[in-house]
């Protein structure tokens, strides 16, 4: 009986069905990431920003994003120690904050009135949210009143949403999670069980403790050297 001769090559077709179903499991992977990760922002700019106090060290970096027709604003980085979230935060949210004035109040205190704009408690949230609006000229300092603020303008909040609405969208824009994954926690090593009773083994035997985050620790968020508040100038 006479054996067929298989050509070199004739298998290659045999592996095209398998790359090609290989291409279709990374695409699926990659919508259900997408799909997981909820909605996204889109970064429209990113720019930095003096804190209210002038004994405030280095410089905030934040980023204005888009998510349809919201504007959001996140604190993304702090030069120096104060705690703060990196959520985003919808200029709805910041006016419904600034809605919280008295009748016929017009100063304010950068600090406070915005803490509620924030999910998360972290300590400088408010202050550093003005001092971003302040770099925006959203805000102002009071001449006369020291530590007090004021909107620029009547309607100035809505007129800064309205010209981050008109900007153009980078073609190399990041898209990021609005709701980014919580940090896994970290965990110091569990000591041994010593060999005998009363004695330790050898080597390491630092008490396994978790490491909890602090009180005011939100699920994202950066830590400086110790946690302060943001006195306004």
């Amino acid at each position: 009986m006479t054996k067929k001769k298989t050509k070199r090559g004739d298998a290659a077709p045999e592996a095209a069905p398998q790359a090609a179903e290989d291409s279709g499991a990374d695409a699926a992977t990659s919508r259900a990431d997408t799909a997981a990760a909820g909605p996204m922002v889109t970064v429209l700019k990113t720019a930095t920003a003096s804190k209210l106090s002038p004994k405030g060290d280095g410089l905030l970096t934040y980023r204005v994003g888009r998510m349809g027709d919201e504007i959001l604003v996140q604190i993304h980085a702090n030069e120096s120690s104060g705690r703060f979230s990196k959520e985003w935060v919808k200029v709805a949210a910041i006016r419904a904050a600034l809605a919280g004035l008295p009748k016929g109040t017009a100063l304010f205190k950068g600090t406070l009135i915005l803490k509620p704009a924030w999910r998360g408690q972290s300590s400088c949230n408010g202050g550093f949210g003005a001092a971003i609006l302040k770099s925006e000229g959203v805000f102002v300092s009071d001449a006369e009143k020291k530590g007090m603020m004021k909107l620029a303008s009547p309607g100035t909040l809505d007129a800064w949403e309205e010209s981050m609405l008109a900007l153009k969208v980078p073609k190399d824009a990041e898209r990021v999670p609005l709701n980014p994954p919580k940090p896994v926690p970290n965990f110091a090593k569990r000591p041994a069980k010593p060999a005998d009773e009363g004695e330790a083994p050898p080597g390491d035997a630092t008490a396994d403790i978790s490491r909890e985050p602090a009180e005011d620790a939100d699920p994202v968020e950066t830590v400086g050297e110790m946690p302060i508040e943001e006195a306004e100038a």
